[in-house]
């Protein structure tokens, strides 16, 4: 019963990290941005603080008594530190702006400044969350013999309440609660491990006192198993020194490669799936079952069989080559037509194809935990702290640039393709390294692994061409740009004969050239200007292909910044030239490749008009585009007598959702119109005095002598008819109701739906 407890004790804690986990990076990205750099940032803080504290408490936990009760001591101040996570976070907003406004630094210097405040923050409570499983290893691992069957037990229940915790963060708590919300949730959990730690070290202590149990708070009680233990175990597995050596080295490379899988995967996942604010917590969930799954077959196979330097091999070799495997199953995702038969891109869409995909690999590399656990320890519980805690640093070690490696290098330069290509060499070679060991009194079978590493090169030539376009992989034919960059992968498609272009930003179409996606183009450049005439600047937040900012241009408008998070747009910009009137060529414009509510934090300047036309609100990148926050650091950023504009779509979202959001909008804006350009494209409208039929006719006729503007939008009496709600009808529509903040805004359609721009 009291082992019972110690896996309770331990699901819980691993599935208030992964809470932690989910809603740290998400209310970071509010400060920090959602760029991969701001996220890597993150990231890289919390899996520091997890690598420290499982080195660190590994080597101080083995001689110490009660180790119980210091268990119980650590879940408190996770939870302490959790629950104080999101006021020092929130707090960190006017930091990070007064250094950004009084240094201005390069983006090198702004991630660094990322990553130390991220640490400042995080790593106190991730410390402490790394320093459990060394912590737990050292209680909950007694026989000799089982040391790698019962640490692996461990890791099996801590990954799967992660798991848990990942789908209950992303998909329930965040949107039924709220953000902070969420958070205090996981302080719970660890308040409740706590206590019920105590209790059982108090119950420990109460039956020794009474001479009615073992004293199993102790390290020489610890180290007595029963006759009936130690004729079950296997025997203990002999390594050289320099073995084991290889063993942790190569756990590091391990993690290395599972994490740069992860962002690769990720990223591919994404081009078949929504990227909703559930996306990624939904792929980290199934990500974390593979390894649960794995952990749990290993952790079974321990109990009748030794672990061996081959098994580590072999296990190696079979990720390496299901990596392969996984490149071809992904390029025929379209063609199994999964979105058919579940209805749409659904949560149910996602899970599955993240079930086909990820978990065949993941079951495999959680085989290797229990299984280096038990090569590692050899078996015996002396120094079972000290070296569970180093090889699972060192393995968090190899994640932490492992993730950073792939997002910054590895895929910017090779590809997805390639990258994944050489992650499965890592895999490889890791695994012709352990049979060289294994083989060291048979030359010819240690030679025999050398052509193993080869099979890179093979499967490059047989893996379908690294070119992902989702659902849309069928008219590659007309394919005239592709990137894959740092944050995101980029294709346009053009059709000449229906002179039609349509970029798409992983795998969701953003930048159609049909009739009515350029009428919205057009009405989003021209409209503000003819509001705002003799504007100074203007503020362009979201430039994608240049449309609506080559339309505003035309205006002459003395300065125009325009923000985008992916240089790529900018660079496949150039083929929209006729569409956007050239704009990258125009002395007025200024390009930043930064997040939109990052921008606003660092700028101090006011415009005269900024607009916004980012991605639709259920992308995990855009959610935050529409919040009561945000539309306060518009009001902040625009300048006395200056217009906003927003693009918000009307498909794809509940009626509430949209209500929520023009309602926001209309509080922080109270002269706010709607304006509707066809289809579901609809805008919000601010302007700094009630707009009335009079004041619209007199801007429009101010506006004919830019010929541009009629010939992109009609006469007046045609542009008259866009406006579909003055201020007060839309008073009206919204109703009163609660407003979208930081803390409770998330996005879903409960209905099965494509995503159609």
């Amino acid at each position: 019963m009291r082992r019972v407890c110690l896996l309770v004790f331990f699901f819980l804690s691993g599935l208030s990290a992964l809470v932690y986990q989910i809603a740290w990076v998400r209310q970071a990205s509010l400060t920090f941005g959602v760029s991969i750099y701001a996220y890597s940032a993150v990231v890289t803080a919390f899996m520091i603080g997890l690598a420290l504290g499982s080195y660190s408490m590994g080597r101080w936990i083995d001689d110490r008594k009660r180790p119980l009760r210091i268990y119980a001591y650590v879940e408190i101040g996770v939870a302490a530190l959790a629950a104080l996570s999101p006021f020092v976070l929130t707090s960190l907003n006017g930091l990070y702006a007064a250094v950004s406004h009084t240094f201005q630094p390069s983006l090198g210097w702004l991630t660094l400044l990322r990553l130390v405040l991220s640490i400042l923050v995080l790593t106190p409570a991730t410390f402490l969350i790394g320093a459990t499983l060394p912590l737990m290893s050292r209680i909950y691992a007694t026989h000799v013999g089982r040391v790698g069957s019962d640490v692996g037990r461990l890791y099996l229940v801590n990954t799967a309440g992660g798991a848990l915790g990942c789908l209950l963060a992303g998909i329930v708590l965040i949107r039924l609660l709220g953000l902070n919300e969420t958070i205090f949730v996981g302080a719970g959990l660890n308040v409740l491990v706590a206590l019920g730690a105590l209790s059982l070290a108090w119950y420990d202590a109460a039956q020794a006192r009474q001479q009615l149990a073992p004293i199993l708070d102790q390290a020489s009680a610890e180290a007595t198993a029963s006759e009936r233990d130690r004729r079950a175990a296997p025997a203990p597995t002999a390594l050289s020194p320099g073995a084991l050596r290889y063993v942790a080295i190569g756990y590091a490379f391990s993690g290395f490669a599972a994490l740069g899988y992860e962002v690769v995967w990720a990223r591919i996942l994404y081009i078949h799936t929504l990227h909703a604010v559930y996306s990624f917590s939904l792929m980290l969930a199934v990500f974390l079952s593979g390894m649960a799954a794995g952990s749990a077959f290993g952790t079974r196979w321990l109990r009748r069989h030794r672990a061996t330097l081959g098994q580590f091999g072999a296990i190696q070799l079979a990720i390496g080559v299901l990596a392969f495997v996984v490149l071809f199953l992904f390029a025929r995702l379209p063609s199994l037509h999964i979105d058919e038969l579940l209805g749409g891109y659904s949560i149910e869409y996602e899970l599955a194809i993240s079930v086909i995909t990820l978990f065949p690999p993941t079951f495999l590399m959680g085989l290797l935990f229990p299984l280096v656990s038990s090569l590692y320890t050899r078996e015996q519980i002396r120094d079972v702290g000290l070296r569970i805690g180093t090889v699972n640093a060192l393995n968090t070690l190899g994640t932490i640039i492992g993730s950073l490696s792939a997002g910054f290098l590895l895929i910017p330069f090779l590809g997805l393709r390639n990258t994944t290509l050489l992650l499965a060499g890592v895999n490889l070679a890791l695994g012709c390294g352990a049979l060289w060991f294994t083989a060291w009194n048979r030359p010819r079978l240690r030679w025999a692994t050398v052509p193993v590493l080869s099979l890179p090169l093979v499967a490059a030539s047989i893996v379908p061409p690294g070119i992902y376009l989702g659902a849309y992989e069928e008219d590659a034919e007309y394919l005239v740009f592709y990137r894959e960059g740092v944050e995101a992968t980029v294709a346009v498609l053009e059709m000449p004969e229906r002179d039609f272009k349509v970029s798409f930003v992983n795998g969701r179409d953003e930048v159609p050239t049909d009739e009515v996606s350029m009428l919205a183009f057009r009405l989003l450049g021209h409209l503000p200007p003819l509001l705002r005439p003799q504007a100074r600047n203007a503020l362009v937040l979201s430039f994608g292909n240049g449309i609506a900012t080559g339309t505003l241009d035309t205006h002459g408008i003395p300065l125009i910044d325009a923000v985008d998070l992916s240089p790529e747009m900018i660079e496949a910009a150039r083929l929209y030239e006729k569409e956007n009137y050239d704009v990258l060529n125009s002395p007025r414009l200024r390009l930043h490749i930064e997040d939109a509510r990052n921008f606003l934090l660092q700028s101090d300047e006011q415009y005269d008009i900024i607009t916004v036309d980012a991605t639709h609100p259920l992308n995990a990148s855009s959610w935050a585009l529409f919040t009561r926050e945000f539309y306060r650091l518009i009001r902040q950023r625009l300048a006395p007598g200056g217009v906003f504009m927003q693009w918000v779509p009307r498909h794809a979202i509940d009626e509430e959702d949209y209500r929520s959001i023009i309602r926001t909008a209309q509080r922080a804006f109270p002269h706010t119109t709607l304006w509707l350009t066809g289809g579901t494209h609809t805008f919000v409208v601010a302007t700094p005095e009630r707009l009335t039929m009079v004041r619209l006719d007199a801007a429009l006729t101010a506006g004919a002598e830019n010929s541009i503007v009629f010939d992109d939008l009609g006469p007046p009496p045609a542009i008259v008819r866009y406006l579909v709600m003055y201020e007060e009808d839309l008073g009206r529509y919204v109703r009163s109701g609660p407003v979208v903040t930081d803390n409770n805004a998330y996005f879903v359609r409960s209905m099965r739906f494509r995503l159609w721009r």
